[in-house]
């Protein structure tokens, strides 16, 4: 916009100095001449620009669903294989056709789903996405938007300890079989954060001092079986653990389960936790007995196999870990 308004003006110069010295009328060619040239000059300049940051894809805007895609391709490209995506479409329940909230706009629930788990598994750009499903820049990013608003929504039922409450007190044993030496620990909680591109608005609440960046934190519960149980977020990059604990409600939540299962359980996190009868904590403090150091030295092990699903989780979806505004 900046370089299309110095354009005009440009061109509005170039004719005022037509006749701006009767008295010397080459000398105003000569300027009109030169503001000319560089109106010219903001002409290249912009359609380079056009080119780079909004290039034409010549798209046939046909539905690309899962039956398009060779087997060879679907791991590459979605993670998953074609049967594993459809069982997931189903446990995600994924609809024939989305309705974008505002516009009404309407779109194949298959192929905004696809397009989503694309565009968390790589870094392309919308231009790059449209050649990959033939469609327009402005209906991948409807579908995509459509998708990820059903997901998350979802998972705030979907990604809850309260759907492993009967196996609980399994994972304790399990943990115990397996040398922990806290005898009810049935999972472990972690934080972690991600950047972000610097925001528009709240830059300060998003702002973390500690990393010296701009990001979004979340709250996870790992299970013995190395799976998500509970996930929280996002939240603001100022929000500490010890927050996140508390907006998730994890520890009232786990009070009743224990109640309902009737044994005692308990959670493991590091030292930024409160202790409390359902959540085991790292020791904390310059004077620690040698007994409890022991025991954060036994159970730092299994406090790892966060940081792994972490790690695994930025792999697999590299998007999640990208702070560009392009992706």
């Amino acid at each position: 916009m900046q370089m299309e308004d110095a354009k005009e003006k440009l061109v509005r110069l170039g004719r005022s100095m037509g006749g701006a010295f009767p008295a010397n009328p080459e000398l105003g060619i000569v300027f009109s001449s030169g503001f000319s040239l560089l109106s010219l000059q903001c002409d290249l300049l912009l359609e380079e620009m056009k080119r780079k940051w909004n290039p034409y894809v010549g798209v046939s805007n046909r539905p690309r669903t899962l039956d398009d895609f060779d087997d060879d391709e679907l791991p590459g490209c979605f993670r998953f294989g074609r049967e594993e995506l459809r069982e997931l479409m189903e446990l995600l329940e994924v609809q024939p056709t989305f309705k974008a909230p505002g516009s009404g706009r309407i779109f194949n629930g298959e192929e905004a789903f696809l397009v989503l788990l694309r565009r968390l598994a790589g870094r392309e750009t919308g231009v790059h996405l449209a050649t990959i499903f033939d469609r327009s820049q402005s209906r991948i990013s409807g579908m995509y938007n459509v998708a990820l608003t059903h997901v998350y929504a979802l998972s705030a039922t979907g990604m809850r300890l309260e759907l492993w409450e009967e196996e609980l007190p399994n994972f304790a044993r399990i943990l115990r079989e397996h040398g922990c030496p806290l005898p009810h620990c049935c999972g472990i909680i972690d934080g972690t954060m991600f950047d972000i591109f610097r925001p528009i608005v709240a830059q300060e609440s998003m702002y973390n001092g500690w990393t010296r960046g701009h990001k979004t934190k979340y709250q996870c519960l790992v299970l013995p079986n190395f799976l998500i149980g509970d996930w929280h977020g996002p939240e603001t990059g100022r929000t500490n653990d010890y927050a996140m604990l508390a907006n998730s409600q994890l520890i009232p939540r786990l009070e009743v389960m224990k109640d309902n299962v009737g044994r005692p359980l308990h959670l493991y996190g590091d030292s930024a936790y409160p202790a409390c009868g359902v959540l085991k904590r790292a020791p904390k403090g310059s004077r620690i007995p040698s007994d409890e150091t022991e025991l954060a030295t036994a159970m730092s092990k299994y406090r790892e196999s966060v940081e792994w699903v972490f790690g695994k989780l930025g792999n697999l979806w590299p998007f999640v870990r990208s702070e560009s505004p392009c992706s």
